[in-house]
This record gives C-alpha cells, structure tokens and sequence, in this order.
C-alpha cells in the first residue's frame, strides 16, 4: 500500500503530537526521513503561527540544513485554507494558496460562539486559559476551555466528542454558510461552506500533477464530523491511528 504512494498527509494535532504539543524528537527524525523520499504534508486547524512553535523547530534539528527535506514538505494550517511551500532561493516559506472566507459570516459565526461560551449547555467551565474563540483569518476556532489549556485538563473535557456534536449541529443549522468540524480535545473549527481538508488535499494533488490513489491521509479524527472525516467521504485512503507513537509504527512501515 505505502510504496505506491507519492504523497503522505498527515494531520498534526493527536496524530504527530499531543495536542499542541510541540513535535517530540522521535517523530521529528522518522518525517524527516520520509521526507526524503516522498511529498509530505502536514494539515491542521492551527494557524502557520502555531506550526512555527509546535512543529518546524523540532523538523529543522533533523534536518542537517539540508533543502531537500523542505522541498518535499508542503504546510497547510487552518485545515487547508492556506498552502505554505518552501523557497529554496529565498530560504523561506511561502504562502502559495489561500482560501476566503467573507467577513460577514465571520461576524455570525463569533456572536453564535460567544453565545455558546456563555451558555451553561455545553458545560463550558467557566475557568479559562487564554482566549477561546480565535479568528485564524479563513478559520474560526473555539478552544472550549482556552488556547493554553493543560492537556490533562483538556482530554477528560468531551472524551467522545458529545458535547461539540450538539454545538456543530446547532452551529450549522444556524449559520447554514458554514462547515463544522470537531478536532484536538476540545476545539471546534468553522470554516467556509464546502471546505475541508479533503477539498484542499484534492487542490494540492491537482497541482502536483497526482491523482487521488497517490495519497494516504493519516490522522486521528476519522470518525464522523472530526476533521479528518471528509477524506474518508471523499474515498481518500486514509489510516487511523490513535497518537504519535502509532504514527511513528505506521513511517517505519512506509520506508520499508
């Protein structure tokens, strides 16, 4: 299955790390070997600013300054709705696609969210650590508990994802304009209608000149209305894995 593939997508958080964990030396030094030999993409709900704390300095140590690795590497924060590619001529990444997302449905989706926070429904704690609705540009996040919330505070939160299933289908029938997708422990993401990581893996493929059987999507959120499921709707092959010590099992296989 793996040596036919040309390209490896990978989602971040909860499959290459702990949630907004930074990238651990382990996993660092099995992508940088794959990427040696196949197109690797790493697709999340952060922002580009939180790939640059969480992943790329942790990438760079294994690297031995050598370009190939960034050649082969292509980022995708904030599902997809931005493409970052690296430029070898210039040393630096490049944002080579992006998606919009009008202001005006921006404004509805806020106020809904701010009105969920405030709610005792969904059993938002009132206790906060860091901002909980964050703008990401061409995404809308809440982080039920904060941005900087404790991991050990976050994963016993919605372990089976009730809560943010009530708040997605409340949200989207609401704010028909938008698509909702649950990712990391505690974070709901809204985007423009229609989009997901599925459609931005599809442009990506397009670009590079591949077909939809040249990649396999490994993530963590397959289940219906995480932010992996729309690869599986689409018939992207995908594998599941349930953290980054399965993922490294999963990169040993496909340099065999």
């Amino acid at each position: 299955m793996y040596q036919s593939k040309k390209i490896i997508a990978f989602d971040l958080d909860g499959t290459l790390t702990e949630s907004k964990q930074a990238l651990t030396a382990d996993v660092a030094e099995a992508l940088v070997a794959l990427s040696k030999i196949k197109k690797v993409a790493i697709i999340s709900g952060g922002s580009f600013q939180q790939y640059k704390k969480q992943f790329l300095p942790y990438f760079m140590e294994f690297t031995n300054g050598a370009d190939v690795s960034f050649e082969n590497l292509i980022l995708m924060p904030t599902s997809g709705t931005e493409v970052y590619e690296y430029d070898k001529i210039k040393k630096d990444w490049l944002l080579t696609g992006h998606e919009i997302f009008p202001e005006e449905i921006k404004k509805k989706v806020r106020e809904v969210l701010a009105r969920f926070v405030a709610s005792n429904k969904y059993g938002i704690p009132a206790e906060s650590w860091g901002e909980r609705v964050e703008d990401r540009g061409n995404q809308i996040t809440l982080s039920a508990l904060g941005q900087q919330a404790p991991l050990e505070n976050k994963k016993p939160w919605d372990p089976d994802q009730k809560k943010r299933q009530i708040m997605k289908a409340e949200l989207e029938a609401e704010i028909p304009e938008v698509s909702v997708s649950i990712g990391g422990e505690t974070s709901i993401d809204v985007l423009p209608k229609g989009f997901n990581k599925a459609v931005s893996l599809e442009r990506l493929i397009k670009k590079l000149g591949y077909t939809i059987s040249d990649l396999l999507y490994v993530g963590d959120a397959l289940f219906p209305g995480g932010n992996d499921y729309a690869v599986i709707e689409d018939h992207i092959e995908a594998v599941e894995v349930s953290g980054p010590a399965e993922t490294i099992s999963e990169i040993k296989k496909m340099m065999l």
